[in-house]
């Protein structure tokens, strides 16, 4: 029995529709898998309340390795003057001086990106030095602390920037992280 010119063209689009489910299903999110690391407009808004106030906010991309560290130094240490940890830091300021700009900005074609992933960066680091800080407290308890992955998978399909609003009680990430199902 032959198969008609017609017939072909239906099973090789049947394969190829077959095909292209399986290689895409291969690259979607898993749940609890984080995605591959990945670089992202990182938008910091200053609360106006604290216009009159100058913070400085720290972005430092770290590694899982170097993550539990991170988490448990004292924040009360790294932001005194002359501090090993903030020093060494692969880091980028973002100012904010009293009576200017509300906002900062850290582009995702930045070449501190580049550095970061690099070197393994699963997470994005937010400090911030607020006036009147609170006690030191580890990882996101301490309210000067916000860690957010960088996993493509930690965030809703397309998302492109990471948002912050720095509160005199902290920042505060107001991206959302994606629905786990």
């Amino acid at each position: 029995m032959k198969i008609s010119s017609l017939g072909r063209g239906f099973a090789s689009l049947a394969l190829l529709s077959v095909l292209a489910v399986c290689l895409s299903g291969c690259a979607s999110c898993k749940p609890g898998v984080p995605g591959k690391p990945q670089a992202y407009e990182v938008k910091v808004n200053l609360d106006p309340n604290l216009l009159q106030s100058s913070v400085v906010v720290d972005l430092v991309g770290v590694n899982s390795v170097s993550l539990p560290r991170w988490e448990n130094y004292s924040m009360t240490d790294y932001w005194k003057a002359g501090d090993a940890m903030s020093h060494d830091a692969d880091k980028v300021t973002l100012s904010f001086v009293s009576g200017n700009s509300l906002t900062n900005r850290l582009a995702r074609t930045d070449p501190k990106w580049t550095s970061w992933l690099a070197k393994g960066a699963t997470h994005l680091l937010v400090l911030a030095d607020l006036p009147g800080a609170p006690a030191d407290k580890p990882g996101t308890q301490d309210a000067r602390r916000q860690i957010l992955p960088l996993g493509r998978c930690a965030w809703p399909n397309k998302t492109k920037t990471l948002t912050v609003q720095v509160h005199k009680s902290g920042p505060e990430i107001l991206t959302p992280t994606r629905a786990v199902k």
